[in-house]
């Protein structure tokens, strides 16, 4: 995966395995930290933060230098997307406002974020707003200097949530390789619309057969 993200990006991460998932989400942290933006991954359970650390050393990055210093953050998705156990727009949205805000203060160069999203398997409350907020964020990242990967498990989650995701976000890291994504719709609002695997399915091939 190239250092080719930039301040302003909205990254969809597709993976179909916990595999393919850590390694591309240590690559991508692994850059922020080496390039002094303050990074925080989000992972789902306490487990899965303890296995991203260690593919973030695998990565190149010190880990435990980095959260001393304060320069990587991990939350637990009870953490972040999921606090009091509901998803709530607005205040994910807050959350990365102040969080830039916060990262440029401190004397970084700006923030990075990456997420699991198989929370979304969960369907906890709120979460049916989840491709609402994803458009929103785009505008929101157009004017901070951060930018975040999301990481969609394409083996699980439903067509619907795959195609959300695909047409919100401007690029993709499928096969962990950088890609411009020609199903981005390039709006702040995203309506709910049908969505069925093989469209989704066919969707992907051709993201995969791009250069």
């Amino acid at each position: 995966m190239p250092n080719d993200f930039l301040p302003g990006d909205h990254v969809c991460g597709l993976y179909e395995t916990p595999g393919e998932q850590l390694i591309v989400a240590a690559r991508y942290i692994a850059e922020g930290v080496l390039s002094g933006q303050r990074s925080v991954y989000i992972g789902r359970t306490a487990d899965a933060l303890g296995l991203f650390l260690q593919a973030l050393e695998r990565a190149g990055a010190d880990a435990r230098g980095a959260l001393a210093d304060d320069a990587l953050r991990v939350k637990t998705t009870a953490g972040a997307h999921l606090v009091d156990g509901h998803f709530d727009t607005h205040r994910m949205i807050r959350h990365i406002e102040t969080a830039a805000e916060e990262a440029l203060a401190d004397g970084f160069a700006g923030l990075r974020v990456c997420g699991d999203m198989s929370w979304l398997l969960d369907n906890a409350p709120g979460s049916s707003d989840v491709v609402e907020y994803e458009a929103q964020l785009n505008e929101v990242f157009a004017n901070l200097p951060a930018l975040a990967m999301c990481q969609y498990d394409r083996a699980w989650l439903p067509p619907e949530l795959l195609d959300g995701a695909l047409a919100t976000h401007s690029s993709v890291v499928v096969d962990g390789l950088h890609k411009s994504n020609p199903y981005y719709r390039r709006t702040s609002t995203v309506n709910r619309w049908p969505a069925d695997a093989a469209d989704v399915s066919q969707k992907i091939a051709d993201l995969r057969r791009r250069p």
